[in-house]
């Protein structure tokens, strides 16, 4: 709740792989942020830029370093709730374990 768009990404090649249905967002604008979370977690495995309207958090992947994660969210995201599940859900899909 509160994330509006949530993108799995190659940071390697500034490439968005999967994401949720994010309306508004085109393949260039979820590549843009790829790029952002590039330069964002060249140093870390997390990074936050807030907006007017919300912030974006990036998280990289410790065992996939090349792998990320990219939530687009509201001011109202519980991120206490949020950052646990975005953790969990890039090391499933990092690792190949996503479902079918």
């Amino acid at each position: 709740e509160g994330c509006e768009t949530l993108a799995y990404a190659e940071l390697s090649t500034n490439l968005v792989l999967a994401t949720n249905d994010a309306p508004g967002q085109t393949r260039e604008t979820l590549n843009d942020l790829c790029e952002e979370a590039t330069v964002i977690l060249q140093d870390g495995f997390i990074g936050v830029i807030g907006t007017s309207s919300g912030f974006r958090l990036f998280f990289r992947d410790r065992i996939e370093p090349s792998e990320g994660l990219i939530c687009v969210c509201s001011l109202g995201t519980d991120v206490a709730r949020l950052l646990p599940a975005a953790q969990e859900c890039l090391a499933t899909l990092a690792a190949g374990d996503a479902p079918a």
